[in-house]
C-alpha cells in the first residue's frame, strides 16, 4: 500500500513541477530575441526540483547522491545512449511506416532546430536543458522511487533495470509530449518520445549503478549533441 502511495505521489509531484515549468514559459517574457521561452520552463523545473530534493532528503524520504565517477563510465554511458538513440529512431520510423503514417523527408524534427540558432541550441538545449531535466527526472523522480528498486526487468545476469529507472525514463519520454504545443510534427514527436524514453533508461541505469547524477547529465548532453550537430548541418 505504501509503495503504491509513493508511486502515485511521485508521479503527481513530477506532473506538478513540470506543469509549473510549462506555465512559467507563458507568464515570463523579457522580450529578448536571444533567450527562448524554454529558458523559463527549465529554470522553473530546476528550482522546484532542487527544492523538492532538499525537502525530501532532509526528512529522509529521498537519497540524493553526487559521487565522483571514473571517466571511462561517462564514455560507456555516452556510447550506449547514442546506440539507444539510433535504435529508438529506427524503431519509431518502422512503427510509423507499419501504420501507414507518412514521414516528410524534410521534417527537421524538434521545433528548436529550426527556431533557434546554433549558439542558442548549444547554451539552452545542449547545456542548460540537460542539467535542468536531469535534476527533475533522475535527481528527484528516480531517487523518489528508490523504494521500488527491487522490482524491475532482468536483462542479463549482470544487468537489472529497476522500476525507478523505468518510471523516470517513461515520464521523461512522455514529458516531450509538450511539443504538441509547438510547430513540431506528429511523426517527429512520436519518434522523439520513443528516443527520449530509451535515453532516459540509459541515463537512469548509469545514475543508479554509480550513485551519481553526473553520468546521467553527461549522457543527456551527449544525445543533445546529436541535435546540435544536426542544427549545424541543416
Amino acid at each position: 500500500m505504501k509503495k503504491t502511495q509513493n508511486l502515485i505521489s511521485g508521479i503527481l509531484l513530477t506532473i506538478i513541477i513540470f506543469g509549473l515549468g510549462a506555465i512559467a514559459s507563458r507568464i515570463f517574457d523579457i522580450n529578448s530575441e536571444f533567450i527562448p521561452e524554454t529558458f523559463f520552463t527549465h529554470t522553473t523545473m530546476l528550482v522546484f526540483s532542487l527544492i523538492a530534493i532538499f525537502i525530501f532528503t532532509k526528512y529522509g524520504i529521498l537519497k540524493f547522491q553526487f559521487q565522483k565517477v571514473k571517466f571511462k563510465y561517462y564514455i560507456y554511458g555516452g556510447l550506449i545512449a547514442i546506440l539507444a538513440f539510433i535504435i529508438a529512431l529506427i524503431l519509431g520510423t518502422v512503427i510509423l511506416i507499419a501504420f501507414g503514417i507518412p514521414i516528410d523527408p524534410s521534417d527537421k524534427g524538434h521545433a528548436a532546430l529550426s527556431s533557434m540558432s546554433t549558439l542558442q541550441i548549444f547554451i539552452f538545449i545542449f547545456l542548460y536543458a540537460s542539467i535542468c531535466e536531469e535534476f527533475l527526472f533522475r535527481g528527484f523522480v528516480q531517487n523518489f522511487f528508490e523504494p521500488l528498486k527491487s522490482i524491475g526487468l532482468r536483462i542479463s545476469k549482470n544487468i537489472f533495470v529497476s522500476m525507478p529507472v523505468l518510471l523516470s525514463g517513461v515520464l521523461f519520454g512522455l514529458s516531450h509530449l509538450i511539443l504538441l504545443t509547438s510547430n513540431t510534427s506528429g511523426p517527429a514527436i512520436f519518434r522523439i518520445v520513443i528516443m527520449t524514453t530509451m535515453v532516459g533508461f540509459v541515463a537512469g541505469y548509469f545514475q543508479e549503478k554509480h550513485k551519481s547524477i553526473l553520468p546521467a547529465i553527461i549522457i543527456h548532453m551527449t544525445v543533445n549533441l546529436i541535435g546540435l550537430i544536426g542544427s549545424i548541418m541543416l
